[in-house]
């Protein structure tokens, strides 16, 4: 079952500006395993407590959150704590699901996002789509 969020446009704009601006972007779990060259799903794949894995080198990006709410937040690895976009309807609260997540998504498909526009992501079990709400 696909699950939506909806984002504000100049929220967004933000955030992918302070991803590119930083010097130094932190990788996601999975980014840092991937770079390692671990496939944790593979039957021989090393105890992840035996893996060197780097933590910054990302490209710039966001993180889509699902800790306490769900928001987005640059990858930027100095950045002000409250810098972060909220989903509509999901400011501050509890996870939602049975697990905490946290997917990147790549900043350069981020830059047609205009100030009024509404970012949509919709998650289900396979992939993270992203559209826009534009009013013109």
């Amino acid at each position: 079952m696909a699950t939506r969020y909806e984002f504000e446009g100049a929220e967004v704009q933000a955030l992918v500006q302070e991803a590119q601006a930083a010097t130094v972007r932190l990788m996601t779990e999975a980014q840092r395993y991937v770079a390692a060259g671990v496939d944790l799903h593979a039957d021989d794949a090393p105890p992840e407590d035996d893996v060197d894995v780097p933590e910054t080198g990302a490209e710039p990006g966001l993180w889509l959150m699902n800790d306490a709410g769900v928001y987005l937040r640059s990858n930027a690895k100095r950045r002000p704590d409250d810098s972060v976009a909220y989903a509509s309807g999901y400011r501050g609260g509890p996870q939602v699901g049975d697990e905490a997540f946290c997917e990147y998504i790549a900043a350069a498909p981020l830059g047609q996002v205009r100030a009024g526009d509404t970012l949509v992501v919709t998650l289900d079990d396979a992939k993270v789509r992203l559209s826009l709400l534009r009013d013109e």
